[in-house]
């Protein structure tokens, strides 16, 4: 398969991977490639698209040493004309680069939330729905973006054939009991105002319903972005 057949995955720690996405793109035999950004990122090259996982660390943070060179590489890969797609951390940074802001939230965000839509778009029916958040930055959206979602804070925005989401579409039930068994993770639910019970029983209640709904965007997102020559 060539690189521009491949969907390029970044990962910025163990407990944050690709989930259902994974799932959804082996399903349709879809070509993808997983790079942990600590060892390093490809040289730039175009790609079917590139999908930006989530990460504990803060956009803005000058502290975290490999955010400049990821920043670089998705600028670059704009200029290529791959197609973004940024899940949590990966939507601000998107829309970092995009020249839009990123900032401490007032209101983290910790557990199952319902997101409404606040612009009619092609994508307004797949992004209205119950998901599932952990942030605690937001984002101040990029000139130009369309914002499809802004309840409490940015939820969702396009920006030509990119898109940033602050939920997290790909997460599964697995992958949020392992978090509940962490004990930084379940001090910030606690401190947003939430249960780890409550959460993992809310979590096995529609869990279905959610992984139905990441693949109806998966759906919309991939269905417009094809291979060269496709």
């Amino acid at each position: 398969m060539t690189d521009q057949e491949t969907v390029l995955v970044l990962r910025h720690q163990a407990d944050a991977g690709p989930g259902n996405l994974a799932a959804w793109l082996d399903a349709r035999r879809i070509p993808w490639r997983l790079v942990d950004v600590a060892d390093g990122l490809p040289a730039p090259r175009p790609y079917r698209a590139l999908v930006v996982l989530g990460s504990r660390e803060s956009v803005y943070d000058p502290a975290v040493p490999w955010i400049p060179a990821e920043r670089a590489f998705v600028r670059e890969q704009l200029a290529l004309g791959t197609p973004v797609f940024g899940i949590c951390f990966g939507a601000q940074l998107l829309a970092d680069v995009l020249g839009g802001e990123v900032h401490v939230a007032e209101d983290p965000e910790r557990g199952w939330a319902d997101v409404k839509t606040s612009e009619s778009s092609a994508l307004t029916e797949v992004i209205e729905g119950r998901w599932f958040e952990w942030h605690g930055d937001e984002i101040a959206a990029p000139p130009e973006a369309a914002v499809l979602s802004a309840d409490r804070c940015v939820q969702a925005f396009v920006h030509g054939p990119h898109l940033g989401v602050q939920f997290h579409p790909e997460i599964t039930a697995d992958q949020i009991r392992a978090w509940m068994a962490n004990d930084r993770r379940r001090r910030q639910l606690r401190e947003a105002g939430g249960e780890p019970e409550e959460l993992l029983v809310a979590t096995e209640a529609g869990d279905a319903r959610a992984g139905e709904a990441a693949a109806r965007l998966y759906d919309a997102f991939f269905g417009m972005v094809r291979p060269s020559g496709q």
